[in-house]
């Protein structure tokens, strides 16, 4: 246990550029829409910067997990590391995840600012009708599990492009090959999923959510904030998960192999 908090926390250092690069981009875009907002007078223009932020999540723990790798793979250092190749990228995963999580709460508390400041400015009239635990906490779970779910696939083409430089006769067209492996899953995707028989069963089982906020700008009365209930598939949720362990491991067997990169 403690050699692979060792490897989380050297993980965790490799993404330090870019984190630190991601918190003064965040800095500066929510420095620079409260001056834009103070010099038009919009209070309202803090919730697309604020939603532009929330949406750029989706990349950022993918962003991170590919620096590293392309670091390690730089250094070869991983290529005589004694640990196994499913810790390897467990840590890199672990990393990944702290950061994205410590990175989203900071953004929910940000979110609680600019509706306080709406409220302040007579916007909104109060936070109940924005934060309400549960919708609030999906939102950022599902962003989280999409960005995740991104980091597995990154993980696997990433070994995919690299194990493929041992074959000289392919070597200048691996791109061609990951870009080939990709848009072969999401066309075997799409043609499942209009199966009607599959696609029946995968919308068969759902719980139903409070989605949102859906936010309208009505002038003179500032932003209309409301929640609609929708139904949530839980089969897709429970194969993506499984897709991404299969990944997860195709991706370990390909490191086990020692691939120089």
């Amino acid at each position: 246990m403690n050699a692979f908090i060792g490897l989380v926390k050297k993980d965790m250092t490799l993404m330090k550029f870019w984190y630190i690069a991601w918190l003064i981009f965040t800095a500066i875009s929510i420095i620079g829409g409260y001056l834009i907002v103070n010099w038009l007078s919009e209070p309202n223009l803090l919730v697309p910067i604020y939603l532009m932020l929330l949406g750029l999540h989706l990349f950022l723990a993918p962003i991170m997990l590919l620096s590293a790798l392309r670091q390690e793979g730089k250094t070869q250092l991983w290529l005589y590391n004694p640990q196994s190749s499913k810790k390897l990228l467990l840590s890199k995963v672990s990393a990944v995840f702290i950061i994205q999580v410590i990175s989203q709460v900071l953004m929910a508390l940000y979110g609680i600012l600019v509706m306080a400041y709406l409220m302040y400015k007579g916007e909104i009239n109060t936070l109940s009708e924005l934060f309400t635990f549960s919708p609030g906490l999906l939102i950022h779970l599902g962003i989280l599990s999409v960005s995740l779910y991104l980091s597995f696939w990154i993980t696997f083409l990433w070994t995919v492009y690299h194990s493929l430089g041992n074959y000289p006769a392919i070597r200048n067209f691996r791109w061609l090959v990951v870009i080939l492996v990709w848009g072969t899953f999401n066309v075997i995707e799409a043609t499942l999923i209009k199966i009607k028989i599959i696609r029946e069963h995968l919308v068969s089982f759902t719980v139903n959510i409070n989605a949102g906020p859906n936010m309208e700008y009505d002038m003179g009365n500032g932003w209309n904030i409301s929640y609609t209930e929708m139904p949530v598939p839980i089969t897709p949720i429970i194969l993506y998960a499984i897709v991404s362990i299969i990944l997860f491991f195709i991706a370990s067997r390909l490191l086990d192999r020692k691939v120089e990169v």
